[in-house]
């Protein structure tokens, strides 16, 4: 630990004294200003490059930018955006001043060029889905060591962390309550789908596999919305993608209570090759975590390592090699009382009869991606990709002596596809549009044993699982008049598998999905009445299968749950110092199997359900370097049909009826600035009969930084965080009955410091 504390402090020593060298060169100046399109108003994430530098900015929702601490001089700014025609604009830049400039880039046939993930040649001016974005530079903003607390940004959504250690955190997402654990969201990174298909539970997704530091972007697409995305679209898919060229040097530390710290590091490097003018392009990231937790028996220790290489082979063609590993251990203090979480003494110990739960994981990945453009206007994207996974957990869910379990899984998976993204005019109608085919293959091996203190006893399970999926898609977006652009999307996935178990004491089983396939339509139209205020709505089905084994029973006959979502919303930006978007929603399902707890392997038939809900966020930027940005959400959820009469009108568990956000931050020219969070989770059911409840909670944080480039943090900053600032009493994670309610408590108020800084 000695040797931990020693690290972190030379480590500040070192890049606090490079800051503070920088701070007595030159005083340098700033450049700023709004992109916006000739039809369609401010443009959000379009490149904005220093010519022959490497520094450079991405705009925000307002189509705002920043790029700071630039010595005295006269520069080009390289500006590019898909979808437009590029642009260079030339500016000057004077000592301790900021030079304001406002670019209006025109609509052009796509230039494709630079597309790596399928969707991006669909234009998001014509999006009729919703689709929240948290770029890069918010990101490195929230100074997080787990990516999935990005959400916390996102309307709508809510975290549910188990604080157990190296085990995936669960989500709500638009009224479904199991994202990430129990396959009610899909989650990928880089085309690859972090999903697992029947390991730790059906749809598990873990993001501590990634690096925040490395990733450029997440999107949110909500409900079964997008023909991207299949199977466990329910309530939505978390789309991340990782940073692609570039040359950078990033490292972040931060150290914080409970011995806490964090260390990651990203690199972007462009490497010559022999006589061509063509570069080996090299992106490289690494993380290290350890904490002792805030919960007795709570250590935890990971690292991840990742790497991207790519290399255009001609002015068309490009190839790149992507290698992801992660390595966990983790110890967990499992679920405690009602009458312990009340208790501040013995909150943060484990229940009398807990054990020595925890686990461990190792997961890597291999994906290759050969790109071609046979035009301007015609890119084909073509990958394969591979995972291989072993996973182990010893956990128990109640408060009786005994009941812990070994859940031992290893996952094998094969993926390859192609998709063609293109622009076309038909009779002066312009058309975005993409179709692909992908192939995908799962192997699971299921073992579980009943055991005391991770010390096996009687093995329960013995299983394996495969499953293979065919899917097809395609959508184009029609670019008709600013009042009518219409969007006609479809996806079609078939399934085949096998299924076999030799559990101890059972009869064996041997199983075959039998016909199991879902066509899912997708339309939408969206319509801009005028400068900066639009209109969108859009109807699309998508699907569920049934859990586990129950989909290869050929003989229950249990199709594809059928999902229907209806949406309307609206986007006002009047302005550069406002944004506001509003979007409402039905979600209805034809036939669900809940899993009470997600991860529990315990299930209940909620049969058919509805959805209802509303979803808004606002953003106000009234004066330099301050930024006031909330967030509101109001669901209502209902089982319209069931075969128990009684669960008919109920609401399902683990789904908040509200979920407030308020971020308030303000910066001074100087590069000194502050950040208030503020976050209302309102009431949930816990148990199906709604006889239990959750009440929510409150909590706030509070961080105090300085930016070492000014009123950007692009280039990095110091920061201090204050967590939990009013020491409010809480958990993100509760379940049970009346009697008997779960709690996985929060920790009380806690702190950290940090540096992140940009060679």
């Amino acid at each position: 630990m000695k040797q931990t504390q020693l690290l972190i402090k030379l480590t500040f020593a070192l890049l606090f004294s490079l800051s503070t060298a920088s701070l007595w060169g030159q005083s340098n100046g700033n450049i700023s200003g709004t992109i916006q399109s000739d039809a369609e108003g401010p443009l959000v994430a379009v490149n904005v490059a220093v010519r022959g530098t490497s520094q450079g900015a991405t705009t925000n929702e307002s189509g705002q930018f920043t790029i700071a601490n630039l010595s005295p001089g006269t520069y080009t700014l390289d500006i590019s955006s898909v979808g437009y025609k590029r642009h260079s604009e030339p500016v000057v830049v004077a000592a301790g001043q900021t030079v304001k400039v406002d670019i209006t880039l025109r609509q052009t046939a796509t230039s494709l060029s630079e597309i790596y993930v399928r969707g991006e040649a669909l234009n998001r001016e014509n999006n009729t889905i919703t689709v929240d974005i948290i770029g890069q530079e918010e990101i490195q903003s929230l100074n997080i060591e787990q990516p999935l607390r990005l959400i916390e940004q996102v309307p709508g959504v809510d975290l549910v962390a188990y604080r157990q250690g190296g085990v995936a955190d669960q989500f709500s997402i638009r009224g479904f309550g199991g994202g990430g654990h129990a396959g009610e969201a899909g989650v990928e990174i880089d085309g690859i789908s972090l999903n697992e298909a029947e390991g730790h539970s059906d749809g598990y997704a873990d993001l501590n596999v990634l690096i925040p530091l490395n990733l450029k972007s997440m999107k949110v697409y909500k409900g079964p919305s997008s023909v991207l995305f299949g199977r466990f679209a329910q309530g939505g898919t978390l789309a991340l993608e990782t940073r692609k060229g570039g040359n950078y040097q990033d490292v972040s530390v931060t150290g914080g209570s409970f011995n806490t710290f964090d260390a990651q590091v990203a690199i972007g490097k462009g490497i010559p090759l022999g006589a061509s003018d063509h570069q080996l392009q090299t992106n490289l990231a690494f993380q290290l975590f350890r904490t002792d937790g805030y919960s007795e028996n709570s250590e935890t220790l990971r690292g991840n390592l990742t790497g991207r290489f790519s290399y255009d082979l001609s002015d068309k063609t490009d190839i790149a090699l992507s290698l992801r590993g992660h390595s966990s251990e983790w110890n967990a203090p499992g679920y405690i009382s009602e009458t312990q979480f009340e208790d501040d003494d013995r909150r943060n110990l484990q229940d009398p009869n807990g054990e020595n739960d925890g686990g461990n994981k190792q997961f890597y990945t291999q994906r290759l991606d050969l790109n071609h453009s046979f035009s301007d206007n015609l890119r084909l994207l073509v990958f394969g990709y591979a995972v291989q996974q072993e996973f182990t957990r010893f956990a128990k869910f109640g408060f009786q002596p005994g009941g812990q379990s070994e859940r031992f899984n290893t996952r094998d998976v094969y993926a390859s596809g192609a998709s063609l993204n293109g622009y076309s005019e038909l009779s002066g109608i312009s058309i975005n549009w993409i179709a692909g085919l992908e192939y995908y293959s799962e192997q699971t091996e299921r073992m579980r044993w009943a055991t005391e203190d991770r010390v096996r006893q009687a093995q329960t399970q013995d299983r394996l699982f495969t499953i293979q999926s065919v899917s097809a898609y395609a959508q184009g977006e029609f670019d008709i008049s600013p009042y009518f652009r219409p969007s006609i999307g479809l996806r079609y996935d078939t399934y085949f598998g096998s299924f076999e178990a030799n559990d101890p004491g059972q009869d064996a089983v041997d199983d075959q999905i039998d016909g199991l396939y879902n066509v899912s339509p997708k339309v939408g139209v969206r319509s801009t009445l005028y400068e900066g205020f639009d209109l969108r709505a859009s109807v699309s089905n998508g699907f569920s299968l049934p859990n586990s084994a129950l989909k290869y029973e050929a003989g229950l006959d249990l199709g594809p749950v059928q999902l229907w979502q209806y949406e309307v919303g609206a986007t006002y930006l009047p302005n550069h110092w406002l944004e506001l978007d509003v979007a409402g929603f039905i979600l209805d399902s034809s036939n669900e199997i809940v899993e009470n707890p997600p991860g529990s392997l315990e299930f209940f038939n909620a049969g058919a359900t509805r959805r209802m809900g509303v979803e808004s966020k606002i953003a106000l930027t009234p004066l330099p370097g301050l930024r006031l940005a909330g967030t509101f959400s109001y669901i209502e959820t209902e089982i319209t049909n069931n075969p128990e009469d009684n669960l008919e009108g109920k609401g399902l568990t683990g789904v908040p009826q509200t979920i407030g956000t308020l971020d308030i931050s303000y910066v001074t020219s100087s590069g000194l600035g502050s950040r208030f969070r503020f976050r209302d989770v309102g009431r949930y059911f816990i148990s199906p009969d709604n006889e239990a409840s959750y009440e929510g909670y409150t909590v706030s944080h509070l961080s105090f930084f300085y930016n070492f480039n000014k009123q950007s943090s692009r280039e990095g900053r110091i920061f201090m965080e204050i967590q939990n600032l009013f020491n409010a009493r809480y958990a993100e994670s509760v379940f049970g009955s009346v009697d008997a309610r779960s709690f996985a408590p929060a920790p009380l108020r806690n702190y950290s410091v940090g540096v992140r800084y940009g060679f």
